[in-house]
């Protein structure tokens, strides 16, 4: 059997053990340090004056106070109840929101058609085919006797055919 009667290296360990001691204060040091700079930073951002946003909103209050009626007189009209012509609603004209993306564009649509709308020679019809009259008068409804508020007589009708009025 052999047997190691070599003495153990001391000044190895001990070299080895200084090294990881000093590497372990001086990140110590360091990490301290970066943490402390970090939080007086965010102190600093948090308390410091913010001249940028005071610029910008100095800069906007000078472009409502210019402008053809200031911010104070619209909000006091607003709160009147009067609204002038320039900001009165109005329907709008503008189909080109319906065409759609210039890419994939779309038809127009027509208008909507009216009550009594005639297209290509086929007048529009109500209920079971009946024509759609201009008045309130009987609604009809496939040979079923209806009665108009207004009127004296009832009044029957067959599914495709005209009603008679007197």
């Amino acid at each position: 059997m052999a047997i190691d009667n070599t003495p153990p290296r001391l000044r190895l360990i001990i070299t080895i053990a200084v090294i990881v001691v000093i590497t372990l204060v001086s990140l110590e040091f360091v990490f301290k340090s970066y943490f402390a700079f970090m939080t007086d930073e965010a102190k600093l951002e948090k308390t410091a004056p913010k001249t940028a946003l005071l610029a910008q909103i100095q800069a906007e209050r000078e472009s409502f106070g210019g402008a053809k009626l200031p911010i104070d007189q619209a909000m006091s009209q607003i709160a009147r109840g009067t609204r002038p012509e320039l900001i009165d609603p109005k329907p709008s004209d503008d189909l080109a929101a319906l065409t759609g993306w210039n890419k994939m564009p779309k038809q127009t649509p027509n208008p909507p058609p009216g009550p009594n709308d005639i297209r290509g020679g086929i007048p529009a019809t109500t209920d079971a085919g009946v024509l759609a009259t201009g008045d309130a008068g009987a609604i009809t409804d496939g040979g079923a006797a209806m009665t108009d508020a207004r009127a004296t007589t009832t009044t029957t009708t067959d599914a495709g055919t005209k009603p008679a009025h007197p």
